[in-house]
């Protein structure tokens, strides 16, 4: 699909193309998420971890994980947060900037249920809700194995991922 020619780094920081990561033979789930460090983005890596995981293996679905940038991914690695692959946007951005995955805005930041749901998190998780780009949101999107997008949520504040029984249902398509 439109993802294919579009430059992603892998963990290694090594330049890859999305296309040769994302399966041609299977669904995907690409969670584009925001940033290793967020506590929102491990509870809700934890989340899709505990709850979709099981399910997309059985129905044969790869899930993918694109980060923001590198920091904070050793440590989201050593808490094993999330069971798939994990690539990270290189320099240009060009997979947000396909999507189209809005900034927030300032005030977005300072919403003060977001801040005690990240607050309680942290505690959980672990994490650093202050290190690297905190205003670039992210989404989930499920393609078949066609490269056809079945699914699609942008986030459009920080305090909504997309909804676990909606994935579900869409994988259960497969």
């Amino acid at each position: 699909g439109a993802f294919a020619p579009l430059g992603v780094l892998n963990t290694k920081g090594e330049d890859v193309k999305l296309g040769s990561v994302l399966s041609q033979e299977k669904p995907v789930l690409l969670w584009v998420m925001r940033r290793f460090a967020c506590p929102l983005c491990r509870g809700y890596a934890v989340q899709l971890r505990d709850n979709v995981q099981k399910k997309a293996e059985e129905k044969g679905v790869q899930m993918v994980a694109l980060g923001l940038e590198m920091a904070g991914l050793e440590s989201f690695q050593e808490g094993k947060f999330w069971p798939g692959g994990l690539y990270i946007e290189n320099d240009k951005q060009e997979v947000h900037q396909l999507l189209n995955l809005k900034r927030a805005s300032v005030w977005k930041l300072f919403d003060v249920g977001m801040m005690y749901k990240g607050h309680q998190l942290q505690k959980e998780v672990g994490g650093n809700a202050t290190e690297g780009d905190g205003f670039v949101l992210g989404g989930v999107f499920i393609m078949d194995k066609d490269g056809r997008c079945m699914y699609e949520f942008r986030q459009k504040n920080f305090k909504k991922d997309a909804p676990i029984d909606e994935i579900l249902q869409v994988l259960d398509k497969f």
